[in-house]
């Protein structure tokens, strides 16, 4: 079973592979990580809100439903390969899936992809990524020959950094130098502030912040600090 942490990556990936991939949309890089065992309703409620196309039952049902799967895969002893990146949604993305595997003997392996390529053509052009939603699935394969395993030592220390990271109970997280760290909720605020202008509309500057500030922020997270930048 293949898995990544991006919805819009998965499906490539899995047009691609021409096989299923699990794509859980987690948005791990915010809010209380206690959501994924069910012991918080308070994300879904806050994405819910934000986004305005589900509601918080229906989102967390997908998520239950993609982590089922995956559940499922793992107690019937099938090898994983999960599909990662630097980006804090993925870093964290791995934390957790080793934590759900450190003590099973299934294969897993990894596949990290970069944000960062040379484009081909004339001329070449070096492209760092937001996320990998802006990787086409095809292109992604070459680094199918990368794929290492995941031995259970690494499995378990990053399962211990996942138990921190779920402590820790952080409103946002980044990644700086290939650690994840937890910051304030406003830690971005003064990067969005600068980028209202009077009489743009809120998809405007969304747009505009998501264009300037390009660290694969979520556009619903971006929305709700903008109502509270608003009314400061």
């Amino acid at each position: 079973m293949d898995i990544v942490f991006n919805e819009s990556f998965g499906n490539g990936l899995a047009g691609a592979l021409q096989q299923p991939v699990v794509g859980l949309q987690l948005d791990l890089q915010v809010g209380d990580l206690g959501r994924l065992t069910g012991e918080s309703t308070d994300f879904w409620q806050m994405k819910a809100q934000l986004e305005g196309t589900e509601t918080a039952t229906e989102l967390a049902q997908t998520v239950q439903q993609g982590i089922g799967q995956l559940q499922a895969a793992i107690d019937r002893g099938d090898a994983i390969r999960v599909w990662w990146s630097d980006h804090p949604d993925d870093r964290l993305g791995f934390m957790w899936l080793c934590a759900l595997m450190k003590d099973v003997s299934n294969q897993l392996t990894q596949v990290k992809v970069p944000l960062e390529r040379a484009t081909s053509g004339a001329p070449i052009v070096f492209q760092q990524l937001v996320s990998l939603g802006e990787w086409d699935g095809n292109a992604a394969l070459v680094f199918l020959s990368t794929a290492t395993d995941v031995p259970a030592s690494e499995r378990l220390a990053l399962s211990e950094e996942w138990t921190q990271q779920v402590a820790e109970n952080a409103p946002l997280r980044v990644t700086v130098n290939g650690h994840t760290l937890g910051v304030p909720v406003d830690f971005w605020d003064k990067l969005i502030a600068a980028e209202i202008r009077p009489n743009k509309s809120v998809i405007w500057t969304i747009g505009r912040v998501l264009g300037e500030l390009p660290v694969g922020l979520p556009d619903w997270w971006v929305r709700g600090r903008l109502a509270v930048l608003r009314q400061s």
